[in-house]
């Protein structure tokens, strides 16, 4: 039997395509507006940083943002 997670996670990996529709407009807005919020993950901060200071950030902290924006998009609508 399956939990959860696992079905969610399945879920994601179906739909995992759209993950790729974000801008990168909206992905600084979503960094700006989780910071403004207190509620960034480290992760995000750094990533945030260093798209400020290089223009580029970390493959795997730039996959879990999306991650997290697909989650709240799907969360919102």
């Amino acid at each position: 039997m399956k939990n959860y997670e696992t079905i969610n996670e399945e879920v994601f990996e179906m739909t995992k395509t759209k993950e790729d529709n974000f801008s990168n407009s909206e992905i600084m807005y979503y960094l700006e507006e989780m910071i403004s919020m207190n509620m960034e993950k480290d992760y995000e901060l750094e990533a945030y940083q260093d798209i400020k200071r290089y223009g580029k950030v970390k493959k795997s902290a730039f996959k879990k943002i999306k991650r997290n924006m697909f989650k709240l998009y799907n969360e919102k609508i």
